[in-house]
């Protein structure tokens, strides 16, 4: 009897034992001490709001636009009712075709600005003061008709002028407006010109892009001193008239005019590493590297289309149509302050205008389209708030129909 008293108070202190363990646990497990599971969602929430806010597009930027007769307007792209916001004559530039302001500035986004560079179609570039908008100083660069631009360094205190038809490359000081150097490029034997027509900084500032035309090749020069470092030669009657570098400084697009291709090249090497050839018979002219470097966005000359090049495998990913207007054909590309979009600047005609798109880099898609009554040739985008000084204390009010 006892034996059986001593079993059944065993087993009792045996379930009392398991109730009372299991209700620890059960308490244990409610209590505000454990953490586990807000541990693991915490990533994830934070991950989705960081990709909901950089998805936020950056509308912090007006335009200013050089028209092909020289005047200079202020631009608002995301307002349908008020976009041209005034306008100024910079300087008389007569209707012929030599003297238009037709090629191009590039101006890096974070560049302050005191003089921006307007070239025009006869190797003049002229400098204009931004705070009065006055010409400053006039370069004679070359004297002929043809490709001549200029490209900002990325600290914006160095301008790189090409002139195409002379041959002459050469970088000013655009705080003095002095010549640092200047080379001449052009053949021992022929004595005719290497045509560089193009010219890009690198993104570390110590380089120049150059493609040479009609000496099928493209070139790394030195910023400092004008030393040529590389010599890449491409294949004979291939034309390399445009270059652009990426943002991270590994690789630079070569548009062709001979084989209408773009080429792709690594920095500072210059080795060969992919080419894409135009869909239709395109011509490219101009193009850009998306921020990621992901995308290469081309510009055809002779079409309202971009061609989108994926630089995974240099393969065309995309075509996206943009508003055709006559004359055909896109004149730059180039990506705005952000990095939320791509502009295009379209020409058009000093009679029918032309027109700036912007395209949205998240979507691959047209986003906003700015169409002008007149013609653009250099569009460079401005803060707001100097856009808005130009407007109040230098530039007329917007006229309807401004043609010129």
């Amino acid at each position: 009897m006892n034996y059986k008293v001593l079993l059944i108070v065993g087993i009792v202190v045996i379930l009392l034992v398991g109730i009372g363990a299991a209700y620890i646990m059960m308490k244990s497990s409610t209590s505000p001490s454990s953490t586990s599971t807000t541990t693991t969602t915490t990533p994830t929430s934070s991950s989705n709001t960081t990709s909901t806010s950089t998805s936020t597009p950056n509308n912090n930027f007006y335009f200013l636009a050089l028209t092909q007769k020289g005047i200079a307007q202020v631009l608002n792209p995301f307002s349908s009712s008020q976009n041209f916001l005034g306008f100024t004559r910079v300087v008389n530039i007569s209707t012929s075709v030599p003297t238009q302001v037709y090629y191009w500035e590039e101006v890096e986004g974070g560049a302050n600005m005191k003089v921006l560079f307007m070239p025009l179609n006869n190797g003049t570039v002229f400098v204009i003061n931004t705070t009065t908008f006055k010409v400053v100083k006039t370069l004679e660069v070359g004297s002929s008709v043809g490709f001549i631009g200029v490209s900002i360094s990325p600290n914006g205190q160095y301008a790189a002028i090409a002139d195409g038809p002379s041959g002459v490359l050469e970088v000013i000081n655009t705080q003095t407006l002095q010549t640092v150097w200047s080379q001449k490029f052009v053949s021992p034997t022929t004595g005719k010109t290497y045509y560089p027509c193009d010219v890009r900084w690198t993104p570390d500032g110590s380089s120049l892009v150059v493609p040479m035309r009609f000496n099928n090749s493209v070139d790394l020069i030195s910023a400092s001193n004008g030393t040529v470092l590389v010599v890449r030669p491409t294949s004979l009657g291939s034309q390399p008239y445009m270059v652009s570098p990426n943002q991270q400084g590994t690789m630079v697009a070569v548009e062709f005019a001979g084989n209408n291709s773009v080429g792709f090249y690594s920095l500072p090497s210059l080795q060969y590493l992919g080419m894409v050839q135009m869909p239709k018979g395109l011509t490219p002219q101009r193009g850009v590297f998306t921020p990621s470097g992901q995308y290469y966005l081309e510009a055809p000359s002779n079409n309202d289309t971009v061609v989108v090049i994926s630089t995974s495998n240099f393969q065309i990913v995309k075509e996206i149509p943009l508003p055709q207007i006559t004359p055909a054909g896109l004149a730059d590309i180039e990506i705005t302050p952000g990095g939320s979009y791509a502009y295009v600047v379209i020409h058009g005609s000093v009679q029918t205008g032309g027109m700036i798109v912007l395209i949205s880099l998240s979507s691959l898609s047209v986003s906003t389209t700015l169409p002008l009554t007149t013609a653009p040739a250099i569009v460079i985008p401005i803060s707001q708030s100097m856009g808005t000084y130009l407007v109040n204390q230098v530039m007329l009010p917007p006229v309807t129909g401004l043609h010129c």
